[in-house]
């Protein structure tokens, strides 16, 4: 099975949305509250002492610096444990949050950490997650045991509280003591009763797990308290959090485990169908995800109940949610399990507007951003424009010969998110420094620059570019204000190893980059805070 994620491009270029006579969409309300900007930059990628970036001192020291420059929108990946391959999208719980961006330093002061290992000096060394599991997980694990043993400790009253209201929590660590029960092999190779989830034998398992159980639900708890300070800290200083929900989730994870009937399943666990994308710009064959897919008629029985409640936890963990992969939402590709690439797959319907009228009723104002990358079609735009939903152009999709391509400036509508690149892309960097000389011409020409200038002045320009769009919106990933090459890329799709591992350098955030992207903000009217 080849599991891929690349990014996806506009197959069929698209006019902008029907707009009323002052240009905008009378039915949208912007969710970001008018024109404004962002940075892209995902915790783990923060420098630090530990092997990761965490949610401590330097994600504090990120928000400070972030709010100097006058932006209103953090936007994250999804702040899931990073599972197949090392990738937020394929997580063994989509309601969890990231055990390995807790801040140890944080544990420590609070009492739980006598000794936390650390590198002595600062790092932004590329994350090692092979060695997390043994370098980091005791340290998460001892912490958990010392305050299940600490009832007068001053976080128990919101641990109390975060067991009550996380309706997920004691099945999800339930499902991570499993599996370190059973060596972390997939949930469908356990024992039958357990696979099946017989009665008794949940029960059984319950009882005999109950102090491992606990000690991760501490664990989880630890992930959410921490960015429960780093997103209120956010808020306090104008910024909104652009968080990440992946269509699809991981095949060996709790949601699937505790969920069977409704995904395309055998009686033994298999898939009998796979996630991926027909042939297109990237691949010939197309491409296969290999995520199970959901049995959309049986989640429309109960109204979504858990589509609804995955939303409402991301809802909960950020501001705004960009929903990955939108199109699948309208119609989805479905590709045999057993197939060798995704060419003998079909197009076959999604939950579409039902879906959507329910989310209304649950999420007024639909605090959601679509992903409309991809091989598109009038559904899918009808989807999106009929809920009134912000959509995405990337400047790196300009060129392609098409003449009415929607990836440049002068076609953005106002209601879409501009970037020069999403998490997927080259670096900006890398990108130009990889144009042929025709090419550098065409880009060099629609921006107003010299095709000679240099690296920075190059990628400048197309930073101002994206700010300087009709865009309500333009986010940055910090890779591209740093003016990084490829080597600082986050995910190259096209490679299994890798990805999702950099770090920034620990001299990023100064405060001479932060007047420069400001003056931006303030010449192209995005600054948000005073």
């Amino acid at each position: 099975m080849v599991v891929v994620r690349r990014p996806l491009q506009a197959a069929s270029p698209k006019p902008p949305p029907k707009a009323d006579a002052a240009g905008t969409l009378g039915l949208m309300t912007s969710p970001f509250g008018g024109r404004t900007f962002g940075v892209l930059l995902h915790p783990s990628s923060l420098f630090g002492r530990d092997d990761i970036g965490t949610l401590g001192e330097e994600a504090l020291r990120f928000v400070d610096w972030l709010s100097l420059t006058g932006a209103g929108i953090w936007q994250i990946l999804p702040l899931t444990l990073n599972g197949q391959h090392d990738s937020p999208y394929f997580s063994y719980s989509t309601f969890a949050g990231n055990p390995w961006l807790v801040d140890l330093p944080h544990l420590s002061a609070h009492g739980l950490l006598p000794d936390p290992k650390l590198h002595g000096h600062v790092v932004d060394d590329a994350v090692p997650f092979s060695e997390l599991p043994t370098t980091k997980l005791p340290q998460l694990l001892s912490a958990a045991e010392t305050f299940l043993s600490s009832p007068a400790h001053p976080w128990r009253e919101q641990f109390t509280r975060f067991r009550a209201q996380q309706a997920w929590l004691a099945d999800t660590a339930h499902f991570f003591a499993l599996k370190g029960e059973h060596d972390e092999t997939p949930w469908w190779q356990w024992p039958v009763p357990l696979r099946s989830r017989e009665v008794d034998a949940i029960r059984e398992s319950r009882e005999a797990l109950a102090h491992r159980i606990a000690v991760w639900e501490v664990v989880l708890f630890f992930v959410d308290l921490q960015w429960a300070r780093i997103k209120g800290f956010a808020n306090d200083r104008g910024l909104k959090v652009l968080g990440d929900l992946p269509i699809y989730v991981n095949h060996d994870s709790a949601d699937v485990w505790l969920n069977q009937a409704q995904f395309h399943l055998d009686q033994v666990g298999h898939l009998t169908a796979q996630s991926g994308v027909p042939p297109d710009y990237f691949s010939e064959t197309g491409q296969l995800w290999g995520n199970p897919l959901y049995r959309w008629d049986i989640m429309a029985q109960d109204g979504f109940t858990w589509w609804v409640e995955r939303l409402r936890r991301c809802v909960e963990l950020s501001d705004i949610v960009r929903i990955d992969h939108f199109r699948a939402l309208s119609a989805y590709w479905e590709v045999p399990a057993d197939a060798e690439d995704a060419r003998g797959g079909r197009w076959v319907p999604g939950p579409g507007q039902g879906f959507f009228d329910v989310l209304k009723r649950e999420f007024p104002g639909l605090p959601f951003v679509a992903e409309d990358l991809g091989t598109l079609d009038e559904d899918v735009y009808a989807l999106r424009d009929d809920n009134g939903l912000f959509g995405m152009r990337i400047l790196q999709f300009g060129f392609d010969g098409t003449p009415d391509n929607p990836h440049q400036p002068h076609t953005f509508p106002r209601e879409c998110i501009a970037y020069t690149g999403t998490h997927d892309n080259q670096t900006a960097a890398g990108w130009w420094a990889e144009l042929d000389e025709d090419m550098r011409r065409q880009v060099a020409a629609y921006y107003q620059f010299e095709p000679s200038a240099d690296e920075g002045r190059a990628v400048w320009s197309l930073i101002e570019a994206v700010m300087g769009s009709r865009a309500d919106v333009a986010v940055l990933p910090i890779q591209d204000l740093l003016v990084l090459d490829d080597r600082a890329r986050m995910n190259d799709p096209s490679v299994f190893v890798g990805n999702w591992s950099w770090r920034m350098p620990e001299n990023g955030l100064s405060n001479e980059l932060a007047q420069s992207i400001r003056a931006l903000a303030e010449k192209y009217d995005r600054r948000t805070r005073g």
